[in-house]
């Protein structure tokens, strides 16, 4: 009797915690789901200064700053730092010392809010701190879209021209984060149209402020495809970074103007969102059963009523590799083994699928979206030749 009474105890111990167990598993997999479509309200600003010390013969607007060492204060090239939300904001230069837990290096040109005393900053790929860098004529522009005007900036190139390039940034980038692009297809003829979208700041809400990794977001590409349309644009290169890749993509898929297309331009592109999810969450230690299961509530009818997205995101329409045969327009696509964000093998795996459309520029050093920042020389020449080729008659 004592021996029965001891295997029931074992017995609902383990049913205990089974059920623990798989009510925390559960948790997580919800957790990992809802931050996929959910949109921080604030842009963090992750990297810690230690130090700012401006030029003593200067304004105030440039000196040294040490910075905690992480992957993204160490990296190579220039960028912008931001903080108090973007509010202040100057050019991140060169490296010049590093140890185990810092690294200092050289700021200039501060804007906005008052650099002294920051203690936390945000560092954006683009080295820009705004459209006024490029030193080309530009203005501010509303495309009417679905749920009101999207803000976006039109960079006009020299002469009359139907080549237009828009312009799609990621998720949760500044608009200055393409316009690296901008000066080298000007220069050849191409007007730029570079564009906010829905949940985009000074941009309408989309559903519940949701994102739809592309799923939803490519309306707003529709609704710019139309307002170029009706400015004269006859030909059109989607350039995507990142997310913006995804979207870019489904707008060529999808849209009623498609017929305008001419190419793809994908930097750092997410082009099979279940590897991406799956690889993130792996960042965090979470294993691979767990982010499964996340991304099957974000395809099952709870994406509405528990994550609050606008449909159930079918990660299958977004799995630009195993839609590489619906492709049909000549694509660049530029990415790097060094990107902690997105894995590389999906651009990989597409420049194998369609080898007759993707020309592949592959980079080893650079993180995400910072290609250009890692080796400017290189990346410019890559997309100068695949314009130039895309500008010769019969190429598109």
């Amino acid at each position: 009797m004592q021996q029965q009474r001891t295997i029931r105890a074992a017995t609902a111990a383990l049913a205990g915690a089974t059920t623990f167990a798989g009510a925390l598993v559960g948790t997580i997999a919800l957790s990992l789901a809802r931050q996929v479509v959910t949109l921080p309200s604030k842009a963090r600003e992750p990297v810690r200064v230690v130090e700012i010390r401006p030029d003593s013969d200067g304004d105030g607007t440039r000196g040294t700053v040490v910075l905690e060492r992480t992957v993204e204060s160490h990296a190579l090239g220039e960028f912008t730092m931001l903080w108090r939300q973007g509010a202040g904001r100057a050019r991140l230069l060169e490296r010049l010392e590093a140890t185990d837990r810092t690294v200092t290096r050289r700021y200039g040109d501060v804007l906005g809010a008052d650099f002294a005393g920051v203690r936390s900053v945000r560092l954006a790929s683009a080295p820009q701190l705004g459209i006024e860098d490029l030193g080309l004529p530009w203005s501010e522009v509303a495309i009417p879209g679905e749920g009101g005007e999207l803000p976006g900036w039109f960079i006009p190139a020299a002469g009359e021209s139907s080549d237009w390039c828009i312009h799609i940034h990621g998720r949760g980038a500044t608009l200055t984060e393409p316009l690296r692009t901008v000066p080298l297809v000007a220069e050849r003829g191409w007007h730029s149209l570079v564009m906010r979208y829905r949940n985009d700041p000074g941009a309408p809400a989309g559903h519940h402020g949701k994102t739809g990794l592309g799923l939803t977001e490519w309306r707003d590409v529709d609704a710019a495809l139309e307002w170029a349309k009706s400015r004269g644009a006859r030909r059109v290169v989607l350039v995507g970074w990142s997310m913006g890749g995804a979207i870019a993509v489904q707008a060529a898929l999808r849209s009623v103007h498609a017929d305008l297309v001419v190419g793809l331009m994908l930097e750092s592109p997410a082009l099979d969102w279940n590897e991406t999810l799956i690889w993130q969450a792996g960042q965090l230690n979470v294993p691979p059963s767990i982010a499964k299961l996340g991304i099957r509530l974000l395809g099952s009818p709870l994406a509405r009523s528990v994550l609050g997205a606008e449909e159930p995101l079918d990660l299958a329409e977004l799995d630009v590799v195993a839609r590489a045969a619906e492709l049909r327009w000549p694509t660049l696509v530029l990415a790097s083994t060094g990107d902690t964000v997105v894995p590389v093998s999906g651009s990989q795996r597409l420049a194998k699928a369609r080898p007759d459309l993707v020309t592949y520029e592959e980079f080893t050093r650079a993180r995400h979206t910072r290609l250009w920042n890692t080796d400017p020389e290189r990346w410019e020449a890559a997309v100068g030749k695949w314009f130039d080729r895309l500008s010769e008659p019969g190429k598109s």
